[in-house]
């Protein structure tokens, strides 16, 4: 079951940026919200877990340390994923500079230390709202530098070519020549925005890839298959060192954990 911790804010009416709500949810697996319109920007930072975002026909799948971006009049619908349903933590504002945010694409990774404005404390179940205002500049501030914006976009167009191409062969000297971009600096950027190499961001979407196939009923070999592996043995191997269990080990313990459930 789901559980939900909203903060009261008043609304102080600041011209430029204004916190208007402010909180939490755990979400059960496959939770859903929406289809729903806001009249404000709202920002969800996924503490930990996986979900997926809809808007604009699009639908983006977003992990632990990302924000998904939800501006006026936009439709959006998103939902907790089945096995690892997302934790979340969102921030809703309008004023003047609010229209900027536009400018980001509906997911993006959080640059080191901006999350913090989405764990302020509270007191009684009410947060400052000149605090949250402060701390809003400060992500402003951080998200329209120049540098930001345009790393930010390489980083993004990274993460959609791994995602549409796991099943096959991945090099980064590859994703750079088409980006017009140097290996070197392409990988420098990947890793300094989301504190992984395009290497383990691979393996990672690969083992979540592979832990749902399994669940599925997949085979091992099924599951190396189609999570781009094509040594069923390597596979394993990597899946173990990746969870700590094989994947036989992985099915036969969630399945015990369904059961005590």
């Amino acid at each position: 079951m789901s559980q939900t911790r909203e903060s009261f804010l008043m609304n102080r009416h600041l011209k430029d940026l204004n916190p208007i709500v402010y909180g939490r949810e755990d979400c059960a697996a496959g939770h859903t919200y929406g289809p729903a319109v806001r009249k404000y920007t709202l920002l969800h930072y996924v503490e930990s877990g996986v979900g997926f975002y809809t808007v604009g026909g699009e639908t983006y799948r977003v992990s632990a340390g990302e924000i998904f971006r939800i501006l006026p009049g936009e439709t959006t619908v998103y939902s907790a994923d089945q096995e690892d349903p997302w934790h979340y933590r969102w921030i809703g504002f309008d004023g003047a500079l609010s229209d900027r945010f536009a400018e980001l694409p509906p997911v993006f990774h959080v640059p080191s230390g901006a999350e913090r404005i989405f764990f302020c404390p509270s007191s009684d179940g009410r947060v400052n709202e000149y605090v949250l205002a402060s701390e809003l500049f400060l992500l402003y501030a951080t998200l329209f530098s120049k540098d930001h914006g345009r790393n930010m976009h390489y980083v993004r167009r990274v993460k959609d070519y791994v995602h549409a191409m796991y099943m096959q062969e991945v090099k980064v000297e590859r994703i750079a020549e088409q980006m017009n971009l140097d290996r070197r600096y392409l990988s420098r950027i990947f890793k300094e925005k989301t504190g992984k190499s395009i290497q383990e961001y691979l393996i990672s979407v690969r083992m979540d890839e592979a832990q749902r196939c399994l669940l599925r009923g997949c085979s091992v070999s099924e599951a190396a298959r189609l999570s781009g592996y094509e040594d069923a043995c390597n596979f394993s191997k990597m899946f173990k060192s990746r969870t700590g269990v094989s994947p036989a080990q992985f099915v036969k313990r969630r399945e015990k954990e369904q059961k005590e459930d």
